[in-house]
C-alpha cells in the first residue's frame, strides 16, 4: 500500500468565463479626453492629500518641478579637490616634504620642496 499523501494531486485550474477587458483608448483631440485631463477633483480627496503630505514633507501642494541645469556648474574633478584660495600654514611632514594646511584643517595632497631662499617648489617626481 503506498503512503497517504496529504496535498492531493494536480488538477487543471478552473476556468472563468469572464470577458476581456477593453483597452480604454484616449484621443488627442476628442472631447471626452479634454473632460478626463481636465478634472482635477481627485486633488480634493482626503487619500490624496495624505499621499502627497507623506512624500512631500509635510506640504500638501504639489509644484512643478524647476530646471535644474541653472545649478549645474560643470565638471569637477573629485580626485584632487582643489581648496579654496584661502589663508594656509607650511607643515613640515616627517616624510621631508612640506605640505599646505588650510585654516579649516584641510591639507593639500601635493608635496612641495623648501628652497635654500625660503620658497616652496611643487615636487615633481
Amino acid at each position: 500500500m503506498p503512503p497517504f499523501w496529504p496535498f492531493g494531486r494536480k488538477k487543471e485550474p478552473d476556468m472563468l468565463d469572464e470577458p476581456e477587458p477593453q483597452n480604454v483608448v484616449y484621443r488627442k483631440d476628442a472631447e471626452k479626453t479634454q473632460q478626463v485631463l481636465a478634472d482635477n477633483s481627485h486633488r480634493e480627496s482626503v487619500d490624496y492629500k495624505s499621499a502627497v503630505s507623506l512624500f512631500g514633507n509635510g506640504a500638501t501642494t504639489v509644484k512643478r518641478a524647476e530646471e535644474q541645469s541653472q545649478y549645474y556648474e560643470g565638471i569637477v574633478d573629485s580626485a584632487s579637490p582643489k581648496p579654496p584660495s584661502e589663508e594656509f600654514t607650511w607643515i613640515h611632514h616627517t616624510d621631508g616634504y612640506h605640505y599646505k594646511k588650510f585654516s579649516n584643517g584641510a591639507f593639500d595632497t601635493q608635496p612641495h620642496k623648501k628652497n635654500q631662499d625660503g620658497t616652496y617648489t611643487l615636487y615633481q617626481s
